[in-house]
């Protein structure tokens, strides 16, 4: 499976290959250089060092799947279906494990963010965009402490159950190994969601 990611805009503008290498290096990719461009309607492509490849493809259309789902940490679905344009967020010769990929290319993809008129993110894998700033924040702490940004790696989802509770569901550990979680808890409780990240959190950096 390709190494996706997706960006929404507030309008259809390709990046600034300037601001985009600015900010690679603000968050470690210290080789970061701009390829020279090939086609006024191609993808802009950094180069990583090492043969990796950022390209960053704009799509000046609507994402179709932009507000299909919402999450406790998602933007309003009005918003998400807002947005007039999208980037398209690949890599070339991303190398490592599940971990260290979903950490690299978060992070790639909120230097794509800092780098644009973006309003919402998610990777390929994802079934949830989130706020671009909050997308950046967390995945550009995640690697500076070389950890997983779970929070955006591994979507929740909330639901109404009977007898005033509601219910949290994790989606995409089944990439690391191991089972998601359903959890429940009563709608005026609190902590549950915090529980549920926490267990996610450790399923994917317990790797025995």
């Amino acid at each position: 499976m390709p190494d996706l990611a997706f960006v929404l805009l507030s309008r259809a503008e390709r990046p600034d290959l300037g601001r985009l290498v600015a900010a690679l290096r603000e968050l470690g990719f210290a080789e970061a250089a701009a390829d020279a461009p090939t086609e006024a309607d191609g993808p802009a492509v950094v180069s990583l060092g090492d043969d990796t490849r950022l390209l960053v493809m704009l799509m000046p259309a609507p994402h179709p799947d932009a507000a299909m789902m919402a999450g406790p940490m998602t933007p309003p679905p009005d918003e998400l279906a807002a947005a007039p344009a999208h980037y398209v967020v690949t890599t070339l010769g991303l190398e490592g494990d599940v971990r260290e990929k979903d950490r690299t290319l978060a992070a790639l993809t909120a230097a794509v963010v800092r780098a644009s008129p973006a309003t919402a993110a998610m990777l390929g894998h994802g079934r949830l965009f989130y706020d671009a700033s909050l997308f950046a924040e967390l995945a550009a702490d995640a690697a500076q402490h070389g950890e997983v940004p779970i929070e955006i790696v591994v979507d929740v989802t909330a639901a109404a159950e009977p007898d005033d509770r509601m219910s949290f569901l994790s989606h995409g550990l089944e990439r690391y190994g191991r089972e998601d979680f359903f959890v429940t808890a009563p709608v005026s409780g609190r902590g549950a969601l915090d529980f549920l990240l926490g267990l996610v959190r450790w399923m994917i950096e317990d790797t025995n």
